[in-house]
């Protein structure tokens, strides 16, 4: 009992500092902070709803269980009504009942036509993944081949020499390094 209450105020003074924060954040023109106290004052709105709604069930379970239970020739008598009333039990394969004397074969056809087109459709498909790869692949060989290097490579010419003295001081420890005499 202590702990609701205590639950109860201080929903509420959530609820009313949300509130007060909400209003002098707009009249402040400060719109972030404005949709947080925002989103608190909601919160602390549906936080105070539920509480209040699970006390009302509460009230509701405790008068119901508190409440005695009707006499058992009273709950006989109803479930009698009840079973003189109820409508009768429904057959739902009464199709393939042979003496209803009714040749219904509109289900086991629509199955059978299922179960054919099916075949048919697994059929389909196995011819067109045979027969559609290869061309598929020629097709995309003939596009990626635009894309392959040169045969030649990507320089047609070999690379000039370098002009300047200081670029083939630069460049004489890589060619020292790549002559086929030179070992590190």
């Amino acid at each position: 009992m202590i702990a609701r209450r205590l639950g109860l105020a201080i929903g509420v003074a959530t609820l009313a500092a949300s509130l007060v924060y909400l209003f002098v954040y707009l009249y402040r023109w400060e719109w972030n902070r404005a949709l947080t106290a925002g989103v608190f004052v909601i919160i602390s709105e549906v936080a105070l709803v539920g509480a209040g709604l699970f006390e009302r069930l509460r009230r509701i379970e405790t008068r119901l269980a508190e409440r005695p239970g009707p006499p058992a020739s009273a709950v006989a008598a109803a479930l009698g009504r009840l079973e003189e009333t109820a409508p009768p039990a429904r057959d739902h394969f009464a199709w393939l009942d042979v003496r209803s004397g009714t040749t219904n074969v509109f289900v086991p056809v629509l199955m059978g036509a299922g179960v054919v087109l099916s075949a048919l459709a697994w059929a389909v498909e196995r011819l067109a993944k045979a027969t559609a790869r290869p061309a598929l692949e020629h097709r995309l060989a003939d596009r990626v081949a635009a894309l392959a290097l040169p045969e030649d490579g990507l320089l047609a010419v070999p690379a000039p020499e370098p002009v300047s003295a200081d670029v083939a001081l630069l460049l004489a420890p890589v060619r020292a390094a790549s002559s086929p005499g030179h070992q590190t």
